[in-house]
């Protein structure tokens, strides 16, 4: 028992020297989470990051946080990944959070820069990836995404590198997004098109 609590705190320790923040609680781990985090990782929280905001006991669902060489979370708010989310930013890679939330079972995929903006529902099963990591014809496709505020992402959509979400956009279930979302229009299908324009939602 000692012995756990001493890797416990020594655990504690290594994720407190990574984080900037003025906030008392800038981490909340609610769940079981899988961190693999290099030491010149860095957390720069200005508000709160929350890891398990929902939670169910005995499913066995972790969520994973992979960060490599010199990559970066910037939070700006609160933000909250439910259970089972897979997230992995490679070397020198940055992720912008604002105050939103992405449900369970999402998978994030950052190589260079992702961007998510304050009032976002993000459904489960969300894939968001800024590259094609494997290179065709040369190219990788690593281009940064940014989605903006009050953006609502419905279940198991995919978007991909080089895309920007606009304003009050909504994306329907199902969708692969491969080229900008115009603010405050509806898309959907693969890949996802323009459906209505002019929309609004709210929680």
């Amino acid at each position: 028992m000692k012995y756990l609590k001493k890797i416990y705190y020594m655990f504690v320790s290594t994720i407190k020297s990574l984080i900037i923040t003025k906030n008392i609680k800038p981490l909340r781990i609610r769940n079981n989470v899988c961190f693999d985090l290099s030491k010149s990782c860095k957390f720069n929280i200005n508000g709160t990051l929350v890891f398990g905001d929902i939670r169910y006991k005995n499913t066995g669902k972790k969520i994973i946080l992979r960060m490599d060489d010199n990559s970066k979370i910037i939070v700006n708010g609160s933000f909250n990944f439910f259970y089972g989310c897979d997230i992995v930013l490679f070397k020198n890679a940055t992720l912008t959070l604002g105050n939103s939330f992405i449900n369970s079972d999402a998978k994030i995929r950052c190589h260079k820069s992702i961007t998510i903006g304050d009032d976002c529902a993000i459904s489960h099963d969300f894939t968001i990836m800024d590259s094609n990591a494997h290179y065709l014809d040369g190219d990788n496709k690593t281009k940064p995404v940014v989605i903006k505020d009050h953006v609502w992402i419905g279940t198991r959509v995919t978007i991909l590198s080089g895309v920007t979400v606009g304003d009050g956009a909504v994306i329907a279930a199902g969708s692969i997004v491969t080229k900008d979302v115009p603010a405050h229009s509806l898309v959907g299908g693969n890949p996802a098109k323009v459906l209505k324009e002019n929309v609004e939602w709210k929680a």
